[in-house]
């Protein structure tokens, strides 16, 4: 099977020596740089503007050509082999991820929605594409979008699986100057209009 990996880019160059170091050995490596400064001179997709984290994933999911995709951040470090792990784990019918979360903090109503975090995040490239792939209506920085691309899957029957990975995740590095308590507020109001719309089951 081959493996896209699929990341949305936007300066924070530093980063890029521990990125490419940890997505070797992928089939295709499709970065999206949103216009960065200066532009990145590995990238598959150059934007002239930032377009916004769930739009890059969804032009990444397009453009990709391999049986599956990985949508990984770039702030990762790789601490040993894992790519084939995840390989090894997507299948039609599930998503895969480095980061299970039973998703107590996430509770629409009080019960919780168990989801894996968008950071390291794949499946069937055929399947992501029949869920509509990343809602672009949420706003940036895109909180809850993860929570929602595996609502959305739940709800037509995909499980989720979790592989661990030594991968390294740092951890909002792109957003961790910047408040965005309003925004992730909006989001969560937006996730939890869609949670009940769809019933997601609570077992993962």
């Amino acid at each position: 099977m081959t493996l896209a990996v699929v990341t949305p880019w936007l300066d924070c160059l530093e980063l890029t020596s521990g990125f490419w170091d940890a997505v070797d050995g992928a089939d295709e490596v499709l970065v999206v740089d949103q216009g960065s400064t200066p532009p990145l001179t590995n990238a598959a997709i150059r934007l002239e503007e930032n377009v916004g984290y769930n739009r890059a994933n969804n032009l990444g999911l397009q453009a990709a050509t391999s049986d599956a995709v990985l949508f990984c951040n770039n702030d990762v470090v790789k601490t040993g082999p894992w790519l084939d792990g995840i390989r090894e784990a997507v299948r039609p019918g599930v998503l895969v991820g480095a980061e299970f979360n039973p998703g107590h903090h996430a509770a629409v109503d009080g019960r919780p929605v168990p989801y894996l975090s968008g950071w390291c995040l794949a499946g069937m490239r055929a399947d992501l594409l029949a869920s509509g792939g990343w809602d672009e209506g949420f706003e940036e920085p895109a909180y809850y979008g993860d929570n929602d691309l595996c609502a959305r899957a739940r709800a037509v029957g995909m499980r989720l699986v979790h592989v661990p990975c030594a991968l390294t995740h740092l951890g909002n590095y792109t957003t961790r100057r910047v408040d965005v308590s309003a925004v992730s507020a909006r989001n969560r109001t937006r996730y939890e209009q869609r949670v009940r719309a769809l019933r997601t089951p609570i077992a993962a």
